[in-house]
């Protein structure tokens, strides 16, 4: 029985190594993957704390990286809350003035449009920028204007 148990372990963790070495996954993304492949909860518990121990998850980190990403990409705050969402993240925070840095990337990548007032607040509203956002961001940008 013992063996057997071994063997269980070794493929578990052959699985895990195989997602890892593609992308970073969040914990509950990784515990749903190993479900579904039909591993048992003890061995789950067991392969995503030792995960946890060598550093080879960690929740915190990764949500930094997504929450830098769409920052940089100029994806709004609901957009990433979303994405993180279906991935079993709950609990982010993205500060305004991270949000409007990402509008602003945004406006300057994207935006191709004649720089009016309307057009702009449109364009970010369509994307799913707050409010406050949305009126500092149009307010920088059409004062690069002039």
């Amino acid at each position: 029985m013992k063996q057997n148990s071994h063997h269980m372990d070794s493929k578990i963790k052959s699985y895990v190594y195989k997602l890892l070495s593609k992308k970073d996954y969040f914990e509950e993304e990784l515990i749903e993957k190993l479900k579904r492949k039909g591993f048992k909860e003890e061995e789950i518990v067991k392969i995503i704390d030792d995960l946890k121990k060598q550093g080879l998850i960690n929740d915190e980190k990764l949500k930094e990286r997504y929450k830098e990403l769409s920052i940089n990409k100029g994806k709004s705050f609901a957009k990433l809350k979303n994405k993180l969402y279906q991935k079993g993240i709950t609990d982010i925070d993205i500060s305004e003035e991270e949000e409007l840095q990402a509008a602003l990337n945004l406006l300057k990548r994207s935006f191709k449009k004649e720089k009016t007032y309307e057009n702009v607040v449109k364009f970010l509203k369509n994307r799913g920028f707050r409010y406050s956002v949305i009126k500092k961001a149009t307010e920088i940008i059409l004062k690069e204007e002039e």
